[in-house]
Parts: C-alpha cells; sequence; structure tokens
C-alpha cells in the first residue's frame, strides 16, 4: 500500500527491466482504484509473479511525487535482510542476501540491471552474501540484486540503495546547512532540510507517536481492519524507502515486535529508564515526572524567554509576533497562546523547534487603535505554565497636511522642500514625492530622500508646470501615509548655453567705449533675450551693468565711464531671469581724460630735412604734462601719419628730422598727462628745395595776397614750375628705384630723452636698429610674416603696455598656431625699445627645443608684431598649481593616494628641460634676468620652454641703471645689492624656479616682505627643504644659492645633473599623501613686489 495526502493521483507500473522477464499473457495485472486514497493491484497467477520493482505517482502540480517498491519472491534462493537502505553521501553501505536455498555455485551482484560484481559460494558469512559498497554517492543509487550463477532471476534478492545527496547531518545545495535532528528513525530530506517522519510519527523531528493502527502527517489516517496495519508496506518519498508500519516487522510486515524494539520495522530499542515502559508502536512510555524519548529528562516548569517589553507597529498593518519558550516537557506549538487587550486569544501557526527552546510565531489581524495596550504570552505543559506581558503601541502614520515648498527654479530643475507639517505620529523616516507635467495623464514619476534634504527634480521641461506632491512615512512595516494635497510648480525658461566672445574694444572718447563680440554659430534658433555686459573696477569695488535688450546685437556703446580706470570687462547672454556662461574677461584701460589742446602751432622749415614747430602750453593744463606727441603725415598722401614724442614737457620746441625734401607736410600736437588729451590745430609746412629758402613759419593754410601783381605771380611760378617738374621726375626715378630693392621701407623716428634718436626701419627680413650719431647701422635679418598670413583668435595675457593674442599664421605655406605679442597705443618710446630689443633677441639666440622660437615678425600700419611658437598648456606656474589635486578634487587625491595630477618623473623632467634651455643662453652669452616659473611655458608633450626674453641682454656682465619693479624673490644677492647680472644670477633664479616645481607653485619665502629678504640672505638665510623633496634635489638648491657667485654650478653641469636624476628613475619628489601634509603657501600680493 502507498499512501499520499489529497488529491491523489496514482500511476502503477511494473518494471520488468530489473527483473528480466516480463509476466505471462494470461496473468496480466489489472488496477483497482478503491476509493480516493487507495488503489490495488490486482491479476497475479501465484505469488511468485509478484516480483519487481514498482513505481507510484501521486498528487498534483508541485505536490506531485514519486515512490518506488521493491517487492521479492518469497520462494526465492536469496533473501535480502533488509529490502531498503538509505545512506548518507560518502558513507559504505552493506547489501546482506539471506540463503534460504543453499547452492554451491557463485553469486553474481548487478547494479540496476547491469553486471557489478561475483562473490564466490566459499565467502559465504553467516549463511549470508554480504556486498560491501565505501565512499557511496548520490550516482550509486538505484536497484541492486544477488543471484545465483545460472539461476532464474525470479530467485533473486532484490534490493533498493538510496544516497542522500548530503553527508550525515547536513542538507541544502551545498551541504552546509545543519539537519534538525529527526527522531525515531526519520530521515532528513537533503534538499528541504525536513524530517520525511517513519510510518506512526509525525511532527517536525517526528518526535510525536501516534497511536497503534494510524498513520499520516498529522495521525489522522487510520490502517484498514482491526489487525492495524499489519501486513502493509509503506512507501514514504525519497529519501525514506519503504517499510513496515509502526511496531511490525518481516518481509511481508507479518511479524510483531520483539519486547523492546518498536518503531516501523522494529528497528529501534526502547531502553526505558525511570520506571518507563516500552511499546511496539511508539516507544517508552514514561511515568508521571518524567518524560524524553527514554523516559531520561524530569519535568521542569516551562518559561518565557526573551519577551520585549514594548513593540510599536503601525495602524492597518498584520504583523508576527513570537514568543519564545522553554522547558521539561518541551514545549510544542498548540501549547503556546497570545491574548490581545480585549481578551481574544490568538493560536500561534508555526512553531521552530530548537535544542535549548521553542518559538512560536502568531500571525496577529489587521491591527486598530483599539488594539494599543497590554498584551500577554502563555504557554502550558504538564510541568506548568508561565506567562509575560508586554505593550503593543498602535501608531498612526503621518499624513501631509500642506504642500511642498518651491525654494528654486531652473529651466530642467526645481528644487522642493519636501518636509511639511502633518497629522500622525512621527519620526519621518522618509518622504516620497511624485511629480508630473501638469493635466498630463502619464505616470508619476517617484523620487524618495532623506527628511533633512531638498530634493532637486532634474531633467524636466522647460517653462512647464508640474504638479508635486508628497508623501511621508514613519519607521516599520506600513508606515507610509496617504499623498498629502498637489501644488503646481513651474520651470523656468532654457538657460542660454552660448558663450560670447569679446571680438574687440575701442574708446570713442574720454568717457565712451565701443564693444563688439560674437557668438559661436549653432543650428536651430538663438535662446536668448538678449546681453549682458559688466564692467568691473576692482580699484573702487563698483560695477556698471549694461543692458543690451536685442539678441542680434552684436555690439553696444558703453557711455559714463571714468576716465584713467582699469575695468574687467565681460558679455554673457540672457534669456528670462537666467544668465549664460560669461566670456573670457578682458580688462580695459579707459584712457585718462586728457588736457585741452596746445596753442598757436607754427611750423616753419629750417632745411631740405627739418623743420621746427613751436606751440604754447594748454590753458590749463589739468595736471602736470608728461610728454607731447607729435603728428606728422605728407600732405595729400595715402599713407598712416607718424607719431614722435617729446618727453622734456618744459620744452614747447621740437625739430622734426629725416623728412624728404620739397615736400608739403601736415602737423598737429597734443599734451599727455595721464593720457593724451586733444589734438592742436592742423599746420602745414614744406621742406626747401633747389636753393628755395623759407618765407617764414607757416600757421595754417593761407589764400595769396590780391594786391600782388599778376604778371609777376606768373613769371615767377613758371620758372618754379619749371624747376620743381625737374626734380620731381629726378626723385620719383630714385624712389621707384629705391622701393624695388628695399620693398617699401618705411622709418620712425623717437625723440628720446638724452637727445640721441632710435631709429627703426622696417624693411623685407630686416631689421635696422640705430642710434644717431652712430655712422652705420647694424641690419637684423628675421622671418617676415604677411599682414593677411595672420588671423587672430583668443587674447592670451595682456599688461600695462603689450599684449599676446593666439593666432593662425601661414608661414611656408603650412599653417600652424602662434603667440602673438605687440604693444598697445599708448606704449613709451622705451617699451618700443625693448619690444625691438626682444626681437633682436629672439633673431640672434636661434632655434632650441627648451625655449620659445621665433615664427617671424610683421609690420602693419606702424606697430610691429612678433610671431613665436605658441604653448598651449600656459605658463609653468598655473601648470602647477592647477595640478594640487588634494585642493580641486580632494575624493579623486585620497581615492589614488596622491597629492597632484604630475608625478614626480614629470616635475623633474619640466626642470631638466629648463635647465637645458638656460645652458643653451648661457653658451650664446645671453642673460635671462627674469626666470621665474611664470616666464617657463608648457608646450606639446609638456615641454617646458624659456620664455619672456624682454630683460635679456647679450652681455656677460649687466648692470641695471633704470628703475623698474624687481622680481625680488628670484634676485642673487649681487643683483639685489648692486644691481649686477650675470649667467651666475640666473643660477640662483634656477634655484629658486625648482623650489617652485617641487612645491607645486608655492610662493617663494611665502610670509616675509622683501624688506626682510634683503635683510636675510646676505646673513645666510635660505628656504627650508620641501618635505616632498629628496636630499639630493634640496642640494642641488642650494648650491645655486651659495653666496659666491663663482661658486655655483654652471647651467651644463646642472643640466647634467637632472639628466643623470631622470635615468636612475628615482622618486625624486614625492606625491603621495603623507601624513599631515600640507601645500606650500601662495601669495600672489607677495609675488608682485
Amino acid at each position: 500500500m502507498v499512501w499520499l495526502g489529497p488529491p491523489l493521483l496514482l500511476s502503477i507500473f511494473f518494471l520488468a527491466s530489473h527483473v528480466g522477464k516480463s509476466p505471462r499473457a494470461s496473468a496480466t495485472p489489472h488496477l483497482d482504484r478503491n476509493g480516493s486514497r487507495q488503489v490495488t493491484l490486482r491479476g497475479f497467477s501465484q505469488p511468485s509473479d509478484l516480483v519487481g520493482v514498482f513505481s507510484c505517482v501521486g498528487g498534483a502540480g508541485a505536490r506531485r511525487t514519486r515512490v518506488l517498491y521493491v517487492h521479492n519472491s518469497p520462494g526465492a534462493h536469496l533473501l535480502p535482510d533488509k529490502v531498503t537502505h538509505t545512506v548518507n553521501k560518502g558513507d559504505t553501505a552493506v547489501l546482506a542476501a539471506r540463503v534460504r536455498k543453499e547452492r554451491q555455485t557463485d553469486v553474481i551482484w548487478k547494479s540496476n540491471g547491469s553486471y557489478f560484481y561475483t562473490l564466490d559460494w566459499h565467502e559465504v558469512q553467516d549463511r549470508r552474501f554480504l556486498l560491501q559498497l565505501p565512499n557511496v554517492q548520490p550516482p550509486s543509487s538505484g536497484i541492486y540484486s544477488a543471484t545465483y550463477l545460472e539461476a532464474s532471476p525470479l530467485g533473486s534478492a532484490f534490493f533498493r540503495l538510496i544516497v542522500r545527496g548530503c553527508g550525515a547531518g547536513h542538507w541544502g545545495q551545498d551541504c552546509t546547512k545543519e539537519c534538525p535532528g529527526c527522531l525515531h528513525g526519520g530521515v532528513c530530506h537533503d534538499q528541504d532540510g525536513e524530517c520525511v517522519c517513519p510510518p506512526g510519527f509525525t511532527g517536525t523531528r517526528c518526535e510525536q507517536a501516534c497511536r497503534e493502527g494510524r498513520f499520516g502527517q498529522s495521525c489522522q489516517e487510520q490502517c484498514p481492519g482491526t489487525s492495524g496495519c499489519q501486513g502493509l508496506t509503506f512507501c514514504l518519498p525519497d529519501p525514506y524507502g519503504c517499510s513496515c508500519g509502526s511496531g511490525w516487522r518481516g518481509s511481508q510486515c507479518q511479524e510483531a515486535c520483539a519486547p523492546g524494539r518498536f518503531g516501523a520495522d522494529c528497528r529501534l530499542q526502547c531502553q526505558c529508564q525511570n520506571g518507563g515502559t516500552c511499546d511496539r508502536f511508539s516507544g517508552c512510555v514514561c511515568p508521571s515526572g518524567w518524560h524524553g524519548v527514554h523516559c531520561e529528562k524530569s519535568d521542569r516548569i516551562p518559561q518565557i524567554l526573551d519577551v520585549v517589553s514594548e513593540l510599536e507597529f503601525n495602524l492597518e498593518t498584520m504583523p508576527r509576533i513570537n514568543c519564545a519558550a522553554a522547558g521539561n516537557p518541551f514545549p510544542v506549538r498548540g501549547s503556546m497562546e497570545l491574548r490581545k487587550p480585549d481578551g481574544t486569544v490568538l493560536l500561534s501557526t508555526k512553531a521552530i523547534v530548537e535544542p535549548d527552546r521553542t518559538t512560536a510565531e502568531f500571525e496577529v489581524p489587521r491591527l486598530t487603535l483599539g488594539d494599543s495596550g497590554l498584551w500577554e504570552c502563555r504557554v502550558s505543559t504538564s510541568g506548568g505554565q508561565d506567562s509575560r506581558r508586554f505593550r503593543v503601541n498602535v501608531k498612526v502614520p503621518p499624513v501631509p497636511l500642506t504642500a511642498p515648498r518651491l525654494l528654486a527654479k531652473q529651466s530642467r530643475q526645481l528644487v522642493v522642500s519636501p518636509l511639511v507639517s502633518f497629522s500622525g505620529d512621527g519620526p519621518i523616516a522618509s518622504v516620497r514625492l511624485h511629480y508630473r507635467p501638469q493635466d498630463s495623464t502619464m505616470a508619476w514619476s517617484t523620487i524618495v530622500v532623506d527628511p533633512s534634504e531638498n530634493v532637486t527634480l532634474m531633467n524636466l521641461r522647460p517653462k512647464t508646470g508640474y504638479s508635486v506632491r508628497v508623501q511621508l512615512s514613519r519607521p516599520g512595516e506600513g508606515g507610509e501615509g496617504a499623498w498629502g494635497p498637489p501644488t503646481l510648480m513651474t520651470t523656468d525658461c532654457p538657460e542660454p548655453l552660448l558663450q560670447p566672445w569679446l571680438e574687440g574694444w575701442h574708446v570713442e572718447g574720454p568717457d565712451r567705449l565701443r564693444v563688439s563680440w560674437s557668438l559661436p554659430s549653432v543650428p536651430g534658433p538663438l535662446v536668448g533675450d538678449g546681453f549682458l555686459l559688466r564692467l568691473w573696477d576692482g580699484a573702487r569695488g563698483q560695477e556698471r551693468r549694461e543692458n543690451v535688450s536685442s539678441p542680434q546685437a552684436r555690439t553696444a556703446l558703453l557711455t559714463g565711464l571714468t576716465p584713467g580706470t582699469h575695468y574687467q570687462l565681460d558679455v554673457r547672454l540672457y534669456h528670462c531671469t537666467l544668465l549664460g556662461p560669461a566670456s573670457p574677461p578682458a580688462r580695459v584701460l579707459l584712457p585718462p581724460s586728457g588736457p585741452p589742446a596746445p596753442r598757436h602751432l607754427h611750423a616753419q622749415a629750417l632745411s631740405d630735412s627739418e623743420i621746427q614747430l613751436v606751440w604754447q602750453r594748454p590753458e590749463p593744463p589739468a595736471g602736470p604734462i608728461s610728454k607731447y606727441i607729435v603728428e606728422v603725415q605728407v600732405a595729400g598722401g595715402s599713407g598712416d601719419p607718424l607719431w614722435m614724442d617729446v618727453d622734456r614737457p618744459e620744452e614747447t620746441s621740437t625739430i622734426v628730422r629725416g623728412l624728404n625734401a620739397s615736400t608739403r607736410y601736415l602737423f598737429r600736437v597734443r599734451a599727455s598727462v595721464q593720457g593724451p588729451g586733444d589734438w592742436s590745430n592742423v599746420v602745414e609746412e614744406s621742406t626747401l628745395g633747389n636753393g628755395l629758402q623759407s618765407e617764414g613759419p607757416v600757421q595754417e593754410i593761407q589764400a595769396p595776397e590780391e594786391g600782388l601783381d599778376q604778371q609777376l605771380v606768373l613769371a615767377v611760378v613758371g620758372s618754379v614750375s619749371a624747376t620743381c617738374l625737374t626734380i620731381l621726375a629726378a626723385l620719383l626715378t630714385l624712389v621707384c628705384i629705391r622701393r624695388s630693392c628695399l620693398h617699401h621701407r618705411r622709418t620712425f623716428t623717437y625723440q628720446s630723452g638724452s637727445g640721441e634718436e632710435t631709429i627703426l626701419q622696417f624693411s623685407s627680413g630686416t631689421l635696422t636698429l640705430t642710434r644717431r650719431p652712430k655712422p652705420q647701422p647694424e641690419p637684423l635679418n628675421y622671418p617676415v610674416l604677411e599682414w593677411e598670413d595672420i588671423t587672430f583668435e583668443d587674447l592670451i595675457g595682456e599688461g600695462n603696455f603689450g599684449q599676446v593674442i593666439r593666432a593662425m599664421i601661414k608661414k611656408d605655406g603650412l599653417k600652424m598656431n602662434a603667440a602673438i605679442k605687440m604693444l598697445k597705443e599708448y606704449a613709451s618710446e622705451n617699451d618700443h625699445r625693448d619690444f625691438a630689443g626682444e626681437l633682436e633677441v629672439l633673431c640672434k639666440l636661434g632655434h632650441h627645443p627648451n625655449i620659445i622660437n621665433l615664427l617671424g615678425a610683421c609690420e602693419n600700419r606702424g606697430y610691429l608684431y612678433i610671431a613665436i611658437e605658441y604653448a598651449p598648456y600656459g605658463n609653468l606656474l598655473d601648470f602647477l598649481r592647477k595640478s594640487r589635486v588634494l585642493e580641486t578634487d580632494p575624493a579623486f587625491a585620497r581615492e589614488h593616494g596622491t597629492a597632484s595630477t604630475l608625478s614626480s618623473r614629470q616635475l623633474l623632467r619640466f626642470a631638466s628641460d629648463a635647465a637645458n634651455g638656460m645652458q643653451y643662453l648661457s653658451e650664446k652669452q645671453f642673460i635671462h634676468r627674469d626666470l621665474a616659473a611664470r616666464n617657463v611655458l608648457v608646450g606639446e608633450n609638456l615641454a617646458s620652454k624659456i620664455a619672456d626674453f624682454g630683460l635679456s641682454r647679450g652681455e656677460e656682465v649687466y648692470v641695471k641703471k633704470t628703475m623698474g619693479r624687481l622680481p625680488v624673490r628670484w634676485m642673487a644677492i649681487e643683483s639685489l645689492n648692486y644691481s649686477v647680472y650675470t649667467t651666475k644670477s640666473d643660477v640662483w633664479s634656477f634655484g629658486v624656479l625648482l623650489w617652485e616645481i617641487v612645491s607645486l607653485g608655492g610662493t617663494p619665502y611665502c610670509g616675509m616682505t622683501c624688506a626682510e629678504l634683503y635683510e636675510k640672505l646676505p646673513q645666510g638665510y635660505r628656504m627650508e627643504q620641501p618635505r616632498n623633496c629628496d636630499d639630493e634635489v634640496y642640494e642641488l638648491m642650494r648650491q645655486c644659492w651659495r653666496d659666491r657667485p663663482y661658486e655655483r654650478p654652471p647651467f651644463a653641469q646642472i643640466a647634467l645633473q637632472l639628466g643623470r636624476m631622470l635615468e636612475a628613475r628615482k622618486a625624486y619628489v614625492n606625491m603621495s599623501l603623507f601624513e599631515n601634509f600640507t601645500y606650500a603657501g601662495i601669495d600672489a600680493t607677495a609675488e608682485e613686489a
């Protein structure tokens, strides 16, 4: 008989393959269904036909179960001592075939119908043939048989071997979980860990015995007839197999258990203690006061364990409450109950039995506010009873009373304050916010945030209304309250994303500035309502804003500005109330309001190349006059006018020299205080020629006197005209010859303060620098760039009198990036001289990979433009400071354990490149005089290049004789004390540069004034060794800072020493974050001192 719980679907098959022979056709078995829980296989002609393996499938869906039943013939030669053997993985299984009819032939063992092993007939032991299977594994499971050689298979002994998938006491997919300890012969299922109980026992651990003749999960099934379960074989799901019912044994389950034994197949021994008696169906029956399998445990009053004093649940939830108890006898599920404040008793739905306690689980119905109060957990056993009370608090989830508040908005963002006043109970654990476009049927978008944080709704649509509502939650299951009232929030206009670019500006008056800009081209309509121009006066801390209301405007006139003021100018696009990114700022100097025009200007020709100008001081002068500016232009000519400075303000006359003979010139003069003033009236005068004498100074162009005799006039005019025509023809021929040779030579004359004139002459590829009265100018060749081959782009930097602009140039048919240096309009004569001197230095230096090299020069409209190599990474000082990743990106710095984005080798490479460049300068006999990280540029492949040769001198020793701002923190002792500069003073500056590199752009002598440096450096004070600097690198710095110049190493030695450090591949500069790491200080104000 096979028992399964309802609903039942059974199919039984006769497996002849394991027997070797099919039943005879005359005795075909057939299946009878007797009720819903029993089927019977009938039709065997004789008992010997009932031999083989039967399969029974029952149940439905997930509860569908398959069991196997092995039946041996009672008249077989060999019979199994035990048909079903259940063993654990790794155990040794022993199959014993008992001899019923002895034969002197060998025994063949088969596994699942295939030959397995042979035993000699002499190996019989106690009339049994034994097969030992060591270290069995799950694949070893199956049907085994023992048969005499050449005997009928029907006389075989059939066995079933079941091998659990885990070792003893364990279950689970990886066999790491422990079995509950099944009692009374129960077997632990290797997949779900539950005990498969023998027939006649039930419970989580098979601890409860059924009454005689009963079986099943709750002992609800009863064996048929009056003899109980005698003669019935029970087959249960693997890994249990088949056995007799409790209290019976034998091949046909007809024999009662011997005294002292009980259980299925009578496998268990009672061994009762303390007066207990053995029952063959249930085991030991204990007297009063004792319990346990062998009556070995005395009864003890049960005790409730680990009950908390207070529990909190949310309204309308259905929680689970656990109560744990211990005692003798052990508490079971039915012995524990839970009482509510109104007296309602709840029974446990589940009990977990552990070695030291039983934990009962109670499913509580939906809670109401009336369930708040004292609850009680009770346990009752034969040993007594116990109870514990605890308080249950039912909380009401919070519900918002008001809508969330809008804090800020952008075109695609709304910043919302979600925490509002609410009803119900706190604390607020989380906030859930719903939002969607107004009047939309689309699903709500949800975001959950901490209650202490504001919510930023991202990726919204511009100028769109959104419905926003809030749900509050308190701790615990079911703590979510109802949704609060919604509110409408509207996003702003789209932010303008385009960044304008300042194209240029020019002064149109003392307080008027014309500004022009451009926008990058993008597809689609322009997002913007206009432009906002901002002028910042840093000295006064004042800001001026100008609104240009048209988005198509690209120029604006700013009026009412303060003359003589440095402004920082930028422009940005605006849309609604939102501002776009600002343009890169530009520094604009509005010239001071100049003095009135000089009075009574007169001009008088002195010779064929000189004209004298005389004027009177302006009234009032509006301050001390610094100089006068004279403008000279050929009358009727199309060329640009020429300017010259009169640097002695006390003089009100000058002689313009180097003019062409018999040529009319136009002159005007203006004074300069802090900036140039208004021009005087224009006067005209001609140089002398062909023996003509001056008729006196000319103030303005005047008509001839009407009383002059017409015949005399005609005669004089005819004679003079003939002479002039002859001279003019000769001059034209000479001019054409000179132009063909010199290709547009231009001459500019500057009157220096010392009385000598500096003449700059530009021609095709040559620059002549002369100082009269030197007799022979020295021509200087340089690569010529055509004006139309230069395309200006971005402003890189500017000073008081000069600018550097990034440009694209065309040279030798190739386009390349370049940096164009140029002077501003109001640069002085000394600035022009230094600028020309820089070109001279660049020409003489030639090319080297570690200096900024000259690409060419161009002259246009009287101004000189010098094109040098473009360094894409800017100056070394800014590059080093930007690498301070602990300040710019602390998370990255700590994650990678570094203080800089630059490696030790890259920093050492900067120093080595600079040393190679300075070695080249020193070999060319040039003194730099301003070597510092700000004057080293970083080019392609991070190569450092020496730059800014404005102060360089091609002399072995240079003594400065003029006043000017000095780079005190980089200057050697002899330069500070005696204004003497040599290559050795450049070596001192290189030591400071090396310190800047190691400190990632720190300010030298930070915290000290220049006066303190003048005092302490001669006393031996030097900067301390940086903490991240190797001793060898610091020693090189100290060598550069020696008092005596001749003791300092030459640049060749410095370059060699740094090259060896690079080859050594040692971390000479430690960029790792060590304990208490700090960067060297930066003081921008001190650097300008």
